[in-house]
C-alpha cells in the first residue's frame, strides 16, 4: 500500500513539473547567420559570366579639358628622353626604359578607365626641353626622368612621386690636377664648381657624357643613381660612385599647369600601379 502511495506522488510531482515547464516562454529563436564582411563586400557580378564584366563607369571628362581632348582623339601625347638610361633610350629602333614602360601602363589603365583604345604619340626631348614642350602644348605629359621642384612647380604641374633618388659624384680613376666635371644642360646640380674645384664642361645629352667618358676628357659627373651605375657599366673606363651629395631627386610626371584634370587622373592612376605591385616591379625590372 505505501509503494503504491509513493508511486501516485511521484507521478503527481511529474505530472505539476511538466506543467509548469509548458508555461515557461520558448526559448528565442537563434537569428540568422551574418554574412561575413568579406561575403558582404562580394559583388553581386561575381557568379557572372567573367567574359561579361567590365570596370566601374567613370564620370565623364568636362569638354574643352586636356583630358576630353585625349579621349576624343584616343591618342596620348608622351614626351620622354632616349638620352638617359635605364629611364628612357633606343634599343636598336625601339624605345625602352623605366619611363617609357610607365607611360605605357598609364595609357592601358586609362583605356580600361574610360573604355577606349588609346595609342601613344612619342617625341624625343632632351632635359632642357621638358619644360618648354609643356608649355609650347609639343606634349600632353612629359615623363622623362623629371625631378619635382619648387622652381619647377611653378611653371608646369607635377603628378604624385613615382620614384625618389640621390645625385651622386662619378669619378674616374684616375684624375687631373685641375678636373674637368660633366654636367648635362637642364638637369639639377649643385653649385660644382665651388664644391669641388673643377672646370664645368656641359654636355646636351648623357650620350655625349658616355663618349667624353669612354675617350677619357672628363675626371667627374654629377648625375642621379641610377643613371650613374648605367653610365659606368657603359665605358670600358674604370669609373666609380665616390660620393652621395645628400641631394634628394624626387621623379613626377610632368603636365602644363592649367591641366588639372589630367594631372588628377595621372595621380590616380600612380596610386592604381602602386598598389597592385606594378610600379615596385618596374623598379625591380630597370633599376
Amino acid at each position: 500500500m505505501k509503494k503504491i502511495i509513493f508511486l501516485l506522488a511521484a507521478f503527481w510531482l511529474i505530472q505539476q513539473n511538466l506543467h509548469a515547464d509548458n508555461k515557461k516562454p520558448a526559448p528565442p529563436t537563434p537569428p540568422a547567420s551574418q554574412p561575413t564582411i568579406k561575403e558582404a563586400a562580394k559583388p553581386k557580378e561575381a557568379d557572372a559570366p567573367l567574359y561579361l564584366l567590365d570596370s566601374p563607369e567613370m564620370p565623364k571628362a568636362t569638354e574643352g579639358t586636356k583630358l576630353a581632348r585625349i579621349l576624343q582623339s584616343q591618342v596620348l601625347r608622351a614626351c620622354v628622353r632616349s638620352d638617359v638610361p635605364p629611364f628612357g633610350y633606343f634599343l636598336g629602333r625601339r624605345l625602352v626604359g623605366y619611363d617609357i614602360d610607365l607611360v605605357e601602363q598609364i595609357v592601358r589603365r586609362l583605356s580600361v578607365y574610360y573604355k577606349r583604345n588609346l595609342t601613344i604619340e612619342w617625341t624625343v626631348i632632351n632635359a632642357g626641353t621638358r619644360i618648354s614642350s609643356l608649355q609650347q602644348d609639343t606634349c600632353d605629359i612629359v615623363a622623362a626622368a623629371f625631378s619635382r621642384t619648387k622652381a619647377r612647380a611653378k611653371l608646369v604641374g607635377f603628378s604624385k612621386v613615382y620614384l625618389k633618388t640621390s645625385k651622386v659624384l662619378v669619378s674616374a680613376e684616375t684624375t687631373r690636377k685641375k678636373p674637368i666635371m660633366a654636367i648635362v644642360r637642364g638637369t639639377t646640380t649643385p653649385d660644382a664648381q665651388s664644391l669641388f674645384n673643377a672646370e664645368i664642361r656641359f654636355f646636351e645629352n648623357y650620350k655625349e657624357v658616355i663618349y667624353a667618358m669612354e675617350s677619357g676628357s672628363i675626371d667627374y659627373v654629377i648625375t642621379d643613381h641610377p643613371i650613374a651605375l648605367h653610365m659606368i657599366r657603359s665605358v670600358s673606363k674604370k669609373y666609380k660612385i665616390i660620393k652621395n651629395l645628400g641631394l634628394s631627386e624626387e621623379y613626377a610626371i610632368g603636365v602644363q599647369l592649367e591641366n588639372k584634370t589630367l594631372l588628377h587622373m595621372a595621380d590616380l592612376i600612380l596610386l592604381d600601379l602602386a598598389q597592385s605591385g606594378k610600379l615596385a616591379y618596374l623598379q625591380r625590372q630597370w633599376l
